[in-house]
């Protein structure tokens, strides 16, 4: 069994996985100020027993290079696994056409390996965290790189940093034409990100020839609130990160075998 670990920005999301298959999932807070004694016991406590005591293998995709040493040490105290880590020198199982390979941060790439297994190529795929980003994968399988732009969380934090503009949750934009002081932060916000990725993918199809029907694969947190804005053919995998850490994992288990 397998027990793949997603650090993010503001979660950590961890799933157990057997035959590459999901059968168990969970998230926590990310805290740079916890121990490795606290993650062990939070990681033990939302798992099953019988999951850890079956546990061979773990594989860590982290975008906080804080944490990823502090979960390694909780690893290590809950089962004493082998334990690969994401970044330079671990294959990907897919080409990087990219200016710096080195540089591709672990969610991407295991977005990119998740939506390779799931879809197949071509593929889109928009992460909607702290950060929203979105990549795309050629005809070929390859990466080809993407972009970034401020997350729904943190751009309603920066508007409610205007004097006369309120703090507001997160809610999903019910119309694009906001006829109040919230709904008009919403619309911008929310109805600003699926127009901003509509007019991404866009450009990306035609620079790259896709076809028409490329699917766009979505995930993150903030994904149920932008889905309503976003084309009725648009794929949702909550889980999609964790399945390509796991996809990973067995491509490099497999050249391990092979070798």
């Amino acid at each position: 069994m397998l027990l793949a670990i997603d650090i993010g920005n503001s979660t950590i999301k961890a799933g157990f996985f057997e035959k590459e298959k999901p059968i168990a999932h969970f998230a926590l807070g990310s805290d740079p100020d916890k121990t490795a004694d606290e993650y062990a016991f939070f990681l033990g406590s939302l798992s099953k027993k019988e999951h850890l005591q079956q546990i061979d293998g773990a594989i860590i995709g982290s975008v906080v290079p804080s944490l990823t040493k502090t979960i390694k040490e909780a690893l290590k105290k809950l089962c004493d696994v082998p334990v690969l880590t994401v970044g330079p020198g671990l294959r990907t199982g897919f080409a990087l056409k990219i200016d710096n390979p080195s540089e591709l941060g672990a969610d991407l790439a295991a977005n990119a390996a998740g939506a390779l297994k799931e879809q197949g190529a071509p593929c889109l795929v928009a992460d909607f965290g702290t950060v929203s980003t979105l990549l795309v994968v050629d005809e070929q399988g390859a990466y080809r790189g993407g972009c970034f732009f401020p997350g729904v969380g943190m751009s309603l934090d920066a508007l409610g940093g205007a004097k006369l503009l309120p703090d507001i949750p997160a809610e999903t934009a019910l119309s694009a034409l906001g006829t109040n002081t919230a709904d008009c932060m919403r619309a911008g916000v929310i109805r600003g990100q699926a127009f901003s990725l509509a007019g991404f993918i866009k450009t990306y199809k035609a620079k790259l020839s896709l076809p028409a029907d490329t699917p766009l694969i979505v995930t993150g947190g903030y994904a149920p609130l932008i889905l309503p804005c976003l084309p009725k053919e648009t794929v949702h995998e909550p889980l999609l990160t964790l399945k390509g850490l796991s996809a990973i994992y067995e491509f490099n288990k497999k050249g391990r075998k092979n070798g």
